[in-house]
């Protein structure tokens, strides 16, 4: 199992880039939350997308955050141009020039890590990284992959993936949680309870028993969910559903999540947030009703779980294959936060600052401020 293994790494370096990036004063500090997260979940990220060598360089942070804000601006522009014309002119837009230009850069700071490896390989004692840049090196003869500048564009495209996805995750249960500050000894106790049984190490039995943690953290996202609807899908060829519809090849189809969401009959007082909604239907599923609807919820009662009624991950065969990834780093960012910071609105709010929406996406204010304070 990857994430096991990758469990101790993810560990580390979470507690290096808190200790780099968040207040370590014993006072209690304002900090634009949502800027610091995505700096640590970059680097917590990059140690295991890129490695040891860059996930801490300014120029991979630079491009890794930075290159999903470039390339929606591309792809904006580019909706802009009359389809016939776009292999003309949009390579020609400032905004499509930059993007080209950053998979410019991250191959310029790249290269020299590949060609390090590649020639330390050639020593008998020399032990491979574990991290995912290895990986896609080990396997582009198996691709037919020659040319190096593929993993720039590779690297930058699962920066894309994960870092902004985690960070509006993070802030979201972050700006949630400090509404409701008598949530944090609660929480916090949960994680103590699992890492006690584990001696302080983050193993996927200590996050599998941050049953509380868990639960907050699917409330938080069905909650304040990243937009209406779930995964979307192009039809390739009409096909006709079972009572007659006909889906005709072209459209776009996708799911109602905000309706599933939103839905008394699935999540009893759906309209209110409760922190431990998940934990609760965990406790008593030897009480579900076998086939209800409720069943299939408490069936889906696990953060990383997927189902008709959990829908954030996507479904099916298609479902985010990286998500045990991100549920493991999200908890451990999470439990290493509450283990070592109190939290609070800027002058003690009880009022959760509104999300934005542009679109049909909506995500946490990003000039928004907490205030935090180490526990010496």
């Amino acid at each position: 199992d990857g994430t096991v293994r990758l469990n101790p790494i993810i560990s580390d370096e979470v507690v290096e880039a808190m200790r780099s990036e968040l207040p370590q004063s014993g006072e209690w500090t304002e900090v634009n939350i949502m800027e610091k997260l995505r700096r640590v979940i970059a680097m917590v990220s990059g140690r295991v997308f890129i490695g040891p060598e860059l996930c801490r360089n300014e120029d991979y942070l630079d491009a890794a955050i930075n290159y999903t804000v470039d390339l929606m601006k591309g792809i904006h522009r580019i909706a802009e141009i009359r389809p016939y014309m776009r292999p003309f002119l949009a390579p020609r837009t400032p905004e499509v020039r930059r993007v080209l230009e950053r998979v410019v850069e991250a191959d310029r700071f790249l290269r020299p890590v590949v060609k390090a490896r590649r020639e330390a390989a050639q020593d008998p004692d020399y032990q491979k990284p574990d991290d995912m840049l290895q990986w896609i090196m080990e396997s582009q003869k198996k691709f037919g992959q020659r040319d190096d500048s593929e993993l720039a564009r590779q690297q930058l495209g699962i920066s894309f993936a994960a870092i902004h996805t985690t960070t509006t995750t993070v802030t979201n249960a972050l700006y949630t949680l400090a509404a409701m500050p008598e949530l944090v000894p609660v929480l916090r106790e949960d994680v103590q309870h699992a890492l006690a049984e584990t001696n302080g190490v983050f193993t996927s039995s200590a996050m599998q028993n941050m049953k509380k943690v868990d639960s907050f953290l699917k409330e938080t996202m069905r909650y304040y969910s990243m937009g209406p609807t779930s995964f979307q899908r192009k039809v390739l060829k009409t096909f006709t559903l079972s009572n007659g519809q006909v889906i005709p090849a072209g459209s776009v189809i996708e799911l109602p999540a905000i309706g599933i969401n939103t839905d008394d009959d699935i999540f009893p007082d759906a309209g209110s947030f409760d922190a431990l909604r998940f934990y609760k239907l965990r406790q008593a599923k030897t009480e579900r009703e076998t086939g209800s609807r409720q069943a299939e919820v408490v069936a889906n009662a696990q953060f990383v779980s997927v189902g008709q009624s959990s829908l954030t991950f996507g479904y099916g065969r298609h479902a985010c294959p990286g998500r045990f990834f991100a549920v493991n780093e999200i908890k451990m960012i999470m439990a290493t936060l509450l283990a070592n910071y109190d939290l609070m609105n800027v002058g003690g709010s009880r009022e959760r600052y509104p999300n934005l929406e542009a679109g049909s996406t909506m995500f946490p204010d990003p000039d928004r401020k907490v205030m935090l304070r180490k526990l010496i």
